[in-house]
């Protein structure tokens, strides 16, 4: 459904949560959310699902700098606990 000026009403982008406090603000106070889940399948009701955006913990672009390479490429240690590497 759409309002006058062609937007999408609530309720339709309503999922179960906001549906079942929607509904428990009006005459249904108490309903179950397994009847709301019915109920809106019945109508073909869907909850708006939105992506949510990747978390990196890489920084990329122009501006970003990697870190210096302070072994120079040579994981080989003169002794234990000289030089410790990980990777992310």
């Amino acid at each position: 459904m759409r309002d006058v000026q062609g937007r999408q009403q609530p309720e339709i982008l309503y999922g179960r949560r906001k549906m079942t406090a929607w509904l428990s603000r009006g005459e249904f106070a108490g309903v179950s959310k397994h009847t709301v889940d019915r109920l809106m399948r019945l109508e073909g009701m869907n909850g708006l699902v939105r992506g949510r955006k990747p978390r990196s913990t890489v920084t990329t672009g122009k501006d970003s700098a990697r870190a210096p390479d302070l072994l120079k490429r040579n994981f080989s240690a003169p002794h234990p606990n000289h030089s410790w590497v990980t990777d992310i």
